[in-house]
């Protein structure tokens, strides 16, 4: 079933739904003039029926992964249910006449207001805190794999030998200094991050290839360009 093909299969079905209830009204109602409390109890039940079916045509829940949706479906339609249950038995109370009608009034009004709250909470909410983890994710991206990468690295860089020992004094110090950048959030520190991984490659693939020290220029050299690149991302701050 297509999306356009699932809305107007809603749709019907709503209209469905509100026949039945204007049926229902029309008959029970048919012959006899409508007090304020039947005004009040059929505009209830209306309201009632407009909330139970709003989540099938106006969902705001725009979360990717499906698992991170259930909570705020199931806050949308525990809401509705609470909402329901509480409005039947404030109709059962003014029919029995255990309270008046503007008591009634108040109480529908109080849960209404309630209910939006908690449809503020799962839709909007919920989505902002999505949105703003997905947003931290992306920014942690380079950071992680930096991290990883580095971590590697000083194993590869701890079995260096002696004639190797400036680079390897550099690139230790180096990643000890990666272990302490905080994330930011900006084109700058995304471009040096992006850079310090690609060097990070190239100086694991410079290690893997040095022979009798005739990559020792080379590597010194990258290991320099990382320390560079490191110490001025280092000095960027959110």
């Amino acid at each position: 079933m297509t999306k356009y093909q699932a809305l107007i299969f809603r749709f019907i079905l709503f209209l469905a739904g509100a026949g039945i209830v204007v049926l229902a009204f029309f008959l029970i109602n048919t012959g006899r003039e409508l007090n304020s409390s039947d005004t009040f109890i059929w505009t209830s039940i209306g309201v009632m029926y407009l909330i139970f079916f709003l989540p099938f045509f106006f969902s705001t829940i725009n979360i990717g992964n499906f698992s991170a949706k259930i909570p705020s479906i199931s806050m949308v339609w525990t809401g509705i249910l609470f909402y329901i249950a509480a409005s039947v038995i404030i109709i059962v109370l003014l029919i029995k006449t255990v309270i008046s009608l503007n008591i009634a009034i108040i109480i529908q009004a109080i849960l209404l207001f309630i209910y939006l709250i908690n449809v503020y909470f799962s839709y909007f909410a919920a989505s902002h805190i999505s949105k703003t983890a997905e947003e931290e994710v992306d920014k942690n991206y380079y950071m992680t794999k930096i991290k990883s990468k580095a971590g590697v690295l000083l194993l590869s860089v701890n079995n260096l030998t002696g004639e190797y020992a400036n680079a390897q004094k550099i690139l230790k110090q180096s990643i000890d200094d990666i272990k302490y950048i905080s994330p930011v959030d900006n084109d700058t520190g995304s471009g040096l991050e992006a850079n310090i991984l690609r060097l990070l490659n190239s100086i694991s693939e410079i290690i893997g290839s040095v022979q009798g020290g005739a990559q020792n220029l080379q590597l010194e050299n990258a290991a320099n360009n990382l320390q560079s690149l490191v110490n001025e991302r280092k000095l960027l701050r959110n």
